[in-house]
């Protein structure tokens, strides 16, 4: 059960991101901070629901971008002189890019598989599980100096073999 302390520490950190993506839509500030206050109050609405929700930031950005559809298919906000057109183009465009986005990470992924075990086992500890060096330390057996040094190693060669795709795939 979510009291007002809970749902301000669950839902408050999200405004930001919330109202970047009712702008990104509606392309109207007044709009976004419209929706944005709409989908806490409907969030508040049904609080009692939660327990059924494993992503509360997916949720409330579902929400946001399905509350700005709506209000951009209303034949109000249409006749106004906010082209529905142009915020469509927005989020077919975040589409494209977020595929773009994908993509960029599968490769990095593939790029990350080819390196010399030591190092690809400090870099996914410190990128992709996020661990401290003292973790990754204990975890390895190796002094922090050490961990740099191979983490550093796999930086520099993820970038060159980065680049080097990047100057193949654009010829």
């Amino acid at each position: 059960m979510f009291d007002a302390k809970t749902f301000k520490e669950t839902f408050l950190p999200y405004h930001g991101h919330l109202y970047r993506t009712a702008y990104r839509l509606l392309n109207n500030q007044a709009d976004a901070e419209d929706i944005v206050q709409d989908v806490y109050v409907r969030l508040w609405n049904m609080k009692d629901k939660f327990h059924e929700v494993n992503n509360f930031q997916a949720y409330a950005t579902t929400m946001t971008r399905n509350m700005c559809i709506d209000k951009m298919r209303s034949p109000a906000y249409r006749t106004s002189n906010t082209g529905v057109t142009e915020a469509l183009k927005y989020e077919w465009t975040d589409a494209v890019e977020q595929i773009d986005q994908k993509d960029e990470l599968k490769m990095v992924i593939r790029l990350v598989e080819q390196l010399p075990q030591r190092q690809k086992e400090i870099f996914r500890l410190r990128h992709f599980n996020e661990f401290s060096l003292d973790e990754i330390g204990k975890i390895t057996g190796l002094s922090p100096v050490n961990i740099r040094v191979q983490l550093t190693r796999a930086q520099k060669k993820l970038r060159e073999q980065y680049e080097k795709m990047n100057r193949y795939e654009n010829r």
